[in-house]
């Protein structure tokens, strides 16, 4: 079966192109994205890069600013086109991604009936990792990477060189940059393996050896010189996870049902490498199994390697539907179902990812505390501030100076991580580390942001005489210590302790909405139903709860007080 070539047969590539954009177009919701946007304003006024936690209450710490490039090109898009200028660009990197793997597998000799769904199915995979962060750079680079490494084995090309000049950029862009040593390391594996079958040279193997030591040496060209490429490489151990991290899920290794589609794709190329184990490429071999490793290790890696994956699974599996099905001749029923496959699965991306969620450009005003940050200011709240893990780049884009956040998302402190996570869980010590760091305001959300559970640290506070609640809304609450001096203040706002279960309740609606597989949601609207006497309702959510977590006595006893009498 030929490639098809004509124009009349492109549509697909289009109709996924455009999918796509329109999938990609999303609000901004990243928690991450503000902090990159103050780096950036910083380094742009002041004429310096950052080497201190400058935005932070440990000022004095050491800061890798690994992204500083990326930081200002997203920050210049804000000043020239606000938030929504910022989801634009996300969405055309993210398209120029889609791009290129369907010219590479077109270029290839794939048929674009067969490679628009599979690049969809790929693509769909790693949606949750479509947000404006430096990664999307790493996206698009790896492609490139894997492509002229691929370009660089034929006779006389000179595609590996731009390799050096590529790594220059990414170095400053994002400290993603080390996965490029990981890739030229795995494909020169992969070339010793065909040095072995005879199927290139040792000229071409030292070629690729040099090439390879001449990006590692182009890595150390940015602010920080040898510390980004050097100190990065200890992430390439998945399993050395500081206790810190071990709250932040993106670190964790991912639960199976977090990441149905990744063993999708992952799945699929297996058996299609099984298939033709005898003409696959060493390559191949070796990149697949790398990045299942990765893709099993952590949930940031699994929604970034299928994205990879697409380079390859698209002509590979065209290849067995070719040998094992297509020695008769069936094309034109291999190509009606392809067309079909190929709608289907637009339609189902599209209905599930812009029907189903939420669609559109600009900021995404129900994840961020846009009005208690507001209140914050207008009313001078004293400035040493406790602030939730999730909410601190924000907060830092719109408070700084004035204020410094307490953690967030860049913060590199094994101690600090540490003592926000034991004061999110009110664990033994919590009301020590208030003290040791003289926390007088508290804004925080009241559901995690992960798994849906309630935040103990907000109904601890509420049960405290010694804080005031003197802000709400449904996405965010603010306490402020009962101190003489702010007595003003917290006399005026004052609210009852109760209403936090108002915001919590709220909230825990939305994250339900999001997506109703959250672990711990129920929980969240069982509790804040119950405490807001809404008894029928806490009944039915505390009643979910427990069939997802049958372990739960507190849940169980709950549902048992709380049935219907008959």
């Amino acid at each position: 079966m030929a490639p098809l070539r004509n124009i009349s047969n492109q549509w697909p590539g289009w109709l996924l192109l455009l999918a796509v954009f329109i999938v990609a177009l999303r609000p901004m919701e990243d928690f991450d994205t503000f902090w990159q946007l103050q780096s950036g304003k910083y380094i742009l006024e002041s004429g310096h890069f950052l080497y201190r936690d400058t935005f932070s209450i440990t000022p004095d710490a050491f800061r890798l600013e690994h992204c500083w490039l990326s930081d200002i090109i997203f920050y210049l898009h804000y000043l020239a086109g606000g938030y929504k200028l910022l989801s634009l660009l996300k969405t055309v990197l993210i398209t120029l991604c889609a791009f290129l793997l369907y010219r590479v597998n077109l270029r290839r000799g794939g048929d674009p009936f067969l490679i628009a769904p599979v690049l969809t199915l790929c693509l769909a995979a790693s949606i949750a990792s479509w947000v404006e962060r430096p990664q999307l750079w790493t996206f698009l680079i790896s492609i490139l990477y894997i492509l002229l490494l691929h370009k660089g084995r034929e006779p006389g090309s000179k595609a590996w060189l731009w390799l050096i000049p590529l790594m220059l950029v990414w170095a400053n862009l994002h400290a993603g940059c080390i996965f490029g040593f990981v890739l030229i390391g795995l494909f020169f594996i992969g070339e010793i393996v065909r040095l072995v079958l005879k199927d290139t040279t040792g000229n071409k193997i030292l070629l690729l050896a040099g090439i390879g030591l001449a990006v590692f040496g182009t890595s150390f060209i940015n602010p920080y010189g040898s510390i980004i490429p050097m100190q990065v490489l200890g992430h390439l151990n998945l399993t050395n996870i500081s206790s810190g991290q071990q709250a932040i899920m993106e670190w964790l290794p991912p639960a199976s049902d977090q990441i149905v589609l990744f063993y999708v794709v992952f799945v699929l190329w297996g058996v299609v490498l099984v298939a033709k184990w005898k003409n696959n490429d060493p390559a191949e071999i070796i990149f697949f199994c790398a990045f299942l490793y990765m893709g099993t290790s952590q949930v940031r890696h699994s929604v970034f390697v299928p994205i990879l994956a697409g380079f390859y699974l698209p002509v590979s599996l065209q290849y067995v539907v070719r040998r094992y099905w297509l020695k008769q001749n069936k094309s034109h029923l291999f190509q009606s179902v392809c067309r079909y496959c190929t709608l289907l699965a637009l339609a189902l991306f599209l209905y599930l990812n812009v029907v189903r969620a939420s669609w559109g450009w600009g900021l995404g005003l129900a994840s961020f505390p846009v009005a208690a940050t507001q209140f914050l200011l207008q009313n001078r709240l004293p400035t040493t501030v406790y602030n939730f893990y999730d909410w601190g780049g924000y907060l830092m884009w719109k408070l700084y100076p004035d204020y410094q956040v307490f953690v967030d998302g860049r913060n590199t402190s094994s101690e600090i991580l540490d003592v926000s996570n034991r004061i999110d869980n009110s664990w033994d010590g919590w009301l020590e580390d208030f003290k040791r760091y003289n926390v007088n305001t508290v804004i925080s959300r009241t559901c995690y942001y992960d798994s849906g559970g309630p935040v103990p640290l907000v109904e601890t506070l509420a049960k405290d005489p010694g804080w005031v609640l003197v802000y709400r809304d449904d996405i965010a609450v603010i306490y402020l210590k009962k101190d003489e001096r702010y007595k003003h203040v917290w006399e005026k706002f004052a609210l009852p302790s109760a209403s936090v279960y108002e915001t919590m309740y709220a909230e825990a609606l939305r994250l339900l909405r999001e997506d109703p597989n959250r672990t711990r949601i129920n929980l969240a609207l069982g509790r804040s139903a119950l405490k807001l006497g809404r008894y029928a309702e806490s009944y039915k959510y505390y009643s979910r709860h427990l069939e997802k977590n049958p372990g739960d006595a507190e849940a169980r006893s709950l549902v048992n007080f709380l049935a219907p009498k008959r």
